[in-house]
């Protein structure tokens, strides 16, 4: 029996194998997850060298888009010359300069307001005639104001008052009847939960 740690470290796989990781590149914000899963490869294999990574990451993707990502300037062996002592390139450097070729992929810039109120409007608009289709709305709008709100670029009343924008009028007005019954101590001025707002949705539920 090999009990040597070495010899029962996970491999990475081949290119067209099964359990490759995989980006569709008409999708760039899923840029993000395809690194981290291969850095959780990275690190059930052993794998810490900065060239190593880079070539892995770049074997699972397109031959344009593998030379591409390879011929940037962070790849492989370039030196950096500044004000500190000459040093390659890291893996993290490259990578950073990979999601800078495509606008969103970066999760820093992940989401804007101008994406929760596309949203909403798209979710007025629809009608949000069947529980599926607020369902939908909901899990979306949870999507991305959660991240808005974890990285400062969104208020709590504000997330709520917009999650309110996007339920149709007639619908609201049946919402808001629920909660006026269950919630009789709320303010009128301040806007509902968006939890609340969701959880009052029965008018509509057997549709």
């Amino acid at each position: 029996m090999n009990n040597d740690p070495a010899a029962r470290r996970a491999r990475m796989p081949p290119r067209n194998d099964t359990t490759a990781p995989k980006w569709d590149e008409s999708h760039p914000r899923e840029l993000s997850q395809y690194f981290k899963e291969l850095e959780y490869l990275f690190a059930d294999c052993g794998i810490a060298d900065n060239t190593q990574k880079k070539e892995y990451v770049s074997r699972y993707v397109s031959y344009d888009t593998a030379e591409t990502w390879l011929g940037l300037p962070e790849f492989g062996d370039n030196i950096i010359i500044g004000n500190d002592a000459p040093r390659p390139y890291t893996y993290q450097e490259w990578k950073a300069a990979v999601l800078r070729l495509y606008p969103g992929a970066d999760a820093s810039t992940h989401y804007n307001l101008g994406d929760l109120e596309q949203l909403v409007n798209q979710s007025f608009n629809s009608g949000l005639a069947t529980l599926g289709r607020f369902s939908d709305y909901y899990r979306d709008f949870q999507r991305i104001a959660r991240w808005l709100l974890a990285n400062g670029k969104l208020y709590r009343n504000e997330e709520r008052r917009l999650f309110q924008q996007g339920i149709p009028t007639s619908l609201w007005s049946k919402v808001v009847r629920r909660l006026e019954i269950t919630l009789p101590d709320h303010h009128p001025e301040d806007p509902y939960d968006v939890d609340q707002q969701w959880h009052h949705r029965h008018p509509f539920a057997h549709r």
